[in-house]
């Protein structure tokens, strides 16, 4: 059964309903101007459950963002740490490497040293030595220079 606007009229007319007149002067293809109404009950309900639930998932979604940068600063702290750590392990490795090559320069130098004291106090000896020699063997030479002469006085 096909509804027409006369049918309208004729059952407003009849009824009198504010609502039916103002149906029937809207476009045919329009739709209705007040919207279908739901219990106050259940409607209030249920939108103070939606209500909570954006507000639920809206804060659980700032603790999310809050947590997730708290670990982002924790792991840069750590890397940086990390880094510090590496940093100073390298410095005290470079500064023993240091410090043994010094001791290592150090005793060379001290052998060195004692090998040049030790020439040293060779050729002192043995200058020594030579100069007692040539004494003896001036010594030996005027002696017997004096016993010649000494011959050649008697004969």
């Amino acid at each position: 059964m096909h509804i027409t606007p006369e049918k309208i009229k004729e059952a407003a007319e009849a009824l009198e309903c504010t609502e039916l007149k103002s149906f029937m002067f809207q476009e045919p293809t329009a739709g209705p101007l007040t919207k279908p109404r739901r219990s106050s009950r259940s409607t209030g309900r249920s939108s103070r459950r939606s209500t909570r639930g954006t507000r639920r998932s809206s804060r659980s979604s700032r603790r999310s963002t809050r947590r997730s940068r708290r670990s982002t600063r924790r792991s840069r702290r750590s890397t940086r740490r990390s880094r510090r750590s590496r940093r100073s392990t390298r410095r005290s490795r470079r500064s023993t490497r240091r410090s043994r090559r010094s001791t290592r320069r150090s005793r060379r130098s001290t052998r060195r040293s004692r090998r040049s004291t030790r020439r040293s106090r060779r050729s002192t000896r043995r200058s020594r030595r030579s100069t007692r020699r040539s004494r003896r063997s001036t010594r030996r030479s005027r002696r017997s220079t004096r016993r010649s002469r000494r011959s050649t006085r008697r004969s």
